[in-house]
């Protein structure tokens, strides 16, 4: 199984369920917006393998940007000292560079 989002411009990034179960809650705990809190959590606690960023204010897909783009660092120091510590911080600047503000340029 996997996880999916859904971005702004169409285009959609995935990582295993795990991943995605971790990233969502690593957004959630540093997520201010007590919207995206609740968006981030409900995802995670039921299970439901997708985030859709494609209809969420402005406002609400600024904050969870910014968020992202913290979690390549965040998974650096945080995940476990594994083998695939380096593949899943991969993954998440992936995410991070599909979402930065000039990823549209690219």
């Amino acid at each position: 199984m996997a996880g999916l989002v859904f971005l702004p411009d169409g285009r959609d990034w995935n990582a295993s369920s795990s991943v995605f179960s971790w990233m969502l809650d690593t957004l959630a705990a540093r997520a201010q917006d007590p919207e995206l809190v609740s968006e981030l959590r409900e995802v995670s606690d039921h299970n439901l393998g997708a985030l859709d960023l494609e209809d969420m204010p402005p406002a609400r897909l600024a904050e969870l940007t910014a968020v992202i783009a913290q979690l390549p660092a965040i998974g650096t120091a945080e995940l476990p000292d594994t083998p695939a510590r380096p593949v899943i911080v991969a993954q998440l600047v992936e995410l991070a560079q599909m979402l930065a503000p000039d990823a549209a340029q690219r």
